[in-house]
């Protein structure tokens, strides 16, 4: 593994240290900068962590396991939706900077997959930030007034979405030329700047951006959720890491 360091981290005016093999970021120098590695005994408020979880039990769960993790289980009834999310303290005026590390690791041919940020910790039973249908143009609809993020919805397709709304106008979205694969890693990073503009980053690489994706005042938390649309087997993801940080007001 080799650290290096680069300012103004995609334009966000942060220092920025990242692995130059897998392009985790490791530490961000900014005024707020959080980092859950899920190396707690559990997901809840004094964490800074909150679920929301149907249809099966221990959806959500620390897993015991080298670097610590926790994973996603979306049981095996359709339309059942298991969340996990932080807290609605961070705004795209403040320059804005998301990354998580994600890998599905069974069948996931009914997934409904969201990861990024939202302006609601809770959108309601059965539903995540971007509503149960495909999300190419045209097609992709959302719960959530404000969101910008990653989606996947399997039963359409494997490919990987950038997808935003703003002020529960028309989403955006693009697609991101990559599939979800089993088994494989994906670090997904968001940053905002302080007119709501988002680039979209997999792996490093630049996937996608997003002019006004959302509104910059609007308070947003972190999120990651799935279900499956179709079927009976369950699909279970894992998040490694998630990390956080933004100017102060």
């Amino acid at each position: 593994m080799a650290i290096k360091c680069k300012y103004n981290y995609r334009n966000t005016g942060f220092q920025v240290f990242y692995d130059t093999a897998t392009f985790e970021i490791v530490h961000v120098n900014a005024p707020i900068y959080y980092k859950n590695d899920f190396l707690n005994p559990a997901n809840d408020a004094t964490n800074d962590v909150a679920e929301a979880v149907e249809g099966t039990s221990n959806a959500v769960d620390i897993s015991v396991a080298t670097n610590g993790y926790t994973q996603i289980d979306t049981g095996t009834v359709a339309d059942k939706r298991n969340v996990m999310t932080g807290e609605l303290v961070w705004e795209a005026e403040n320059e804005l900077l998301f990354q998580m590390k994600v890998n599905t690791t069974t069948s996931d041919a009914g997934l409904l997959l969201y990861a990024g940020l939202t302006d609601s910790k809770d959108e309601g039973t059965g539903k995540l930030p971007f509503k149960d249908a495909s999300h190419a143009s045209g097609s992709v609809d959302a719960w959530a007034d404000d969101a910008v993020g990653f989606g996947v919805r399997a039963e359409t397709g494997d490919n990987i979405y950038a997808v935003s709304v703003i002020a529960a106008g028309t989403p955006q979205t693009t697609d991101t030329g990559l599939d979800l694969t089993l088994d494989t890693d994906y670090i997904l990073e968001i940053t905002l700047n302080s007119d709501g503009d988002a680039i979209y980053s997999v792996n490093g690489a630049q996937v996608a951006s997003h002019t006004s994706a959302v509104t910059a005042t609007d308070p947003l938390t972190w999120f990651v959720g799935g279900l499956i649309t179709t079927g009976s087997t369950a699909a279970f993801i894992d998040i490694d890491y998630v990390l956080m940080a933004q100017r102060r007001a």
